[in-house]
């Protein structure tokens, strides 16, 4: 029986193996939907056609995969970092269910859900801010807004992670 608890919960449990692979959340989608829904998405936000990486990943355990868009260009992004949307699955296409800024890849999933998704490792700062790696944690209704208030997460915390979107020298 699910929870609805404010506090991050294991995924998968202890019958994973310490050092086993567990099964991956990150996979194929509707291509043609979800590059529909980002197109209307930026139009709703006025901004210029651009790049952006996209992938799949099932973030609430349903079986069905969101999308998680990494925006990139010049109205997506400053020197901390640029927007990144997760898209909720539907029937017929896909709608904007969460927006953060100041992200920087590589952007992980974790094992570990807040409010029944999954918890999303990034890195934001540059500039005069220190790069940092944070977590992103849903509220119930959405992914944190913006990258740059969230807690750092210590190097070598022991979480598994999925490299959804790996970090690239063009930025």
């Amino acid at each position: 029986m699910a929870t609805n608890s404010a506090g991050p919960v294991q995924l998968g449990g202890a019958s994973v193996a310490a050092g086993a692979a567990s099964a991956s959340v990150i996979g194929p989608l509707d291509d043609a939907l979800a590059r529909r829904a980002i197109e209307n998405y930026r139009t709703s936000k006025k901004r210029s056609a651009g790049r952006y990486q996209l992938v799949g990943a099932d973030l609430n355990g349903d079986g069905v995969r969101e999308a998680l868009v990494l925006f990139q260009g010049k109205d997506w992004c400053t020197r901390t970092g640029c927007s990144m949307a997760v898209f909720q699955s539907l029937d017929n296409g896909f709608r904007p269910i969460s927006r953060t800024v100041r992200v920087k890849p590589p952007i992980e999933i974790t094992d570990v859900a807040t409010n029944g998704y999954r918890d999303i490792l990034v890195q934001t700062g540059g500039g005069p801010a220190p790069e940092r790696r944070v977590r992103l944690q849903f509220t119930g209704e959405n992914y944190s807004r913006n990258a740059m208030l969230q807690p750092e997460v210590p190097l070598g915390s022991v979480v598994r992670t999925e490299i959804a979107i790996k970090a690239s020298a063009q930025q």
